[in-house]
């Protein structure tokens, strides 16, 4: 074996080795080692690229024949050991046995050339060996690739990732921006809630002041009998009035389900509905579900309820920002994932909820916030996570051991959390 050039990616461009072996003709193997990854090899006959390898998984021509379809996975296992067997290329056997079309072969063969050499091109620094002669299992095959043409769209699609890595990096700046600046719209209290903050401001506040408020609303009226004769709140179905439902459940506990019903029909500009849904819906239930294990542990559980409730509603912010760009999904869960807690926090503050709600939100995916606090962000962070595998991840056996909790509570929790939301839902 001769090596006719031996260079680095540093100094000398893969497309100007190519090209030179275009110009001049060569038939030779081009190998491209780069440090911690899997060597890329192209083999040119006269120039032309006939063939190309790579170990890495998702860049061999045979998986790229059965994404496409062309073949199933044992076809193409089968002409691989049948061709090295033969010592003939694995083109040419595809070929001469009819498996595939030269048309499809050249265009699956065209998308890995140009893959790799996307690959090699963006990497900047790697060693370059062109070697001669040829083996004989890669001469002689069906397809022969312009190198120029190869090289050229190879750039393209270059360019085209680098502009939209570009433009995605300005819109997630653009975003975020905003957000530091709080450049957006926070959720307004409904007003029933307003209203009936102010009256549990008052010291003189009875329940039939309560019940007289409610009553205006007959939807909201049914959704707090619902809930008062739900499983959550040991209900036999014997509450059928709103007065009995205030004395049962008492008038902070009233005051946290009106909020979470009102909440769960608020409606956010520029959200997508079923997005809005989404979270509205698990709020409502980390709500319910914070709530019955601060009970179980002794907590304040109408503290756990709006905390669970307020938890993810900074999200709704962010997707009401992020319509003005155009951003990738996997990018806005980046972002959702980062920064709904701050101006979930946010918007507790705008409701005046007290200090340690606004806290808790901030830090709800922390889990060191000292003494009592940290025990309720072991509730929350159990809730949501229940909540949001739908009983399907694992607990940490550490939070549950520091609460004192097992996985059948929490799961007779859950039961409960579920029938409440279904009551309320039903409306």
């Amino acid at each position: 074996m001769a090596v006719l050039l031996q260079a680095n990616l540093s100094f000398m461009p893969i497309h100007d080795i190519l090209q030179w072996i275009d110009m001049n003709r060569i038939s030779c193997a081009v190998n491209v080692s780069q440090e911690n990854e899997d060597d890329i090899t192209f083999y040119m006959e006269s120039g032309k690229i006939i063939f190309a390898a790579s170990p890495k998984p998702g860049k061999r021509l045979g998986e790229f024949l059965v994404k496409a379809g062309s073949m199933s996975g044992p076809q193409a296992y089968f002409a691989l050991k049948e061709s090295r067997n033969s010592n003939v290329s694995f083109t040419r056997y595809l070929i001469d046995n009819n498996l595939i079309t030269v048309r499809e072969l050249s265009e699956s063969f065209g998308k890995l050339v140009e893959m790799l050499l996307v690959d090699v091109i963006s990497c900047g620094n790697a060693s370059v060996s062109v070697t001669t002669p040829l083996p004989d299992a890669v001469i002689n095959g069906p397809i022969q690739l312009e190198t120029g043409r190869a090289i050229f769209d190879a750039v393209r699609v270059l360019d085209e990732m680098n502009r939209d890595l570009r433009q995605r990096d300005e819109a997630f700046e653009a975003i975020n921006k905003r957000l530091y600046d709080e450049d957006f719209e926070l959720p307004v209290l409904p007003g029933v809630v307003m209203q009936l903050t102010s009256l549990m401001q008052s010291d003189n506040a009875t329940f039939q002041d309560m019940a007289k408020l409610v009553m205006t609303d007959q939807v909201l009226t049914s959704s707090i009998l619902k809930i008062a004769n739900s499983a959550f709140y040991g209900g036999t179905g014997q509450v059928d009035s709103l007065q009995l439902a205030i004395v049962k459940l008492g008038m902070r506990e009233i005051m946290n389900v009106v909020t979470a019903v009102q909440v769960r029909s608020m409606k956010f500009k520029d959200v997508p509905q079923e997005q809005m849904q989404a979270i509205l819906d698990a709020s409502l239930k980390t709500a319910f579900m914070a709530s019955g294990l601060a009970n179980l542990c002794r907590l304040d559980s109408e503290e756990a309820f709006m905390v669970g409730l307020l938890l993810d509603l900074g999200k709704t912010v962010i997707l009401s920002v992020s319509k003005d760009f155009n951003i990738e999904q996997e990018l806005l869960d980046e972002m959702l994932t980062s920064r709904h807690a701050e101006i979930g926090a946010m918007i507790a503050k705008k409701w005046n909820y007290p200090e340690s709600i606004q806290q808790l939100i901030r830090y709800h995916h922390n889990q060191n916030l000292g003494g009592i606090t940290n025990h309720m962000i072991d509730i929350i962070q159990i809730s949501d996570q229940v909540v949001k595998t739908d009983c399907e991840g694992e607990l940490d056996p550490e939070q549950m051991k520091s609460l004192d909790l097992s996985y059948e509570a929490v799961m007779d929790v859950y039961s409960k959390t579920i029938d409440t939301y279904h009551r309320i839902r039903s409306l």
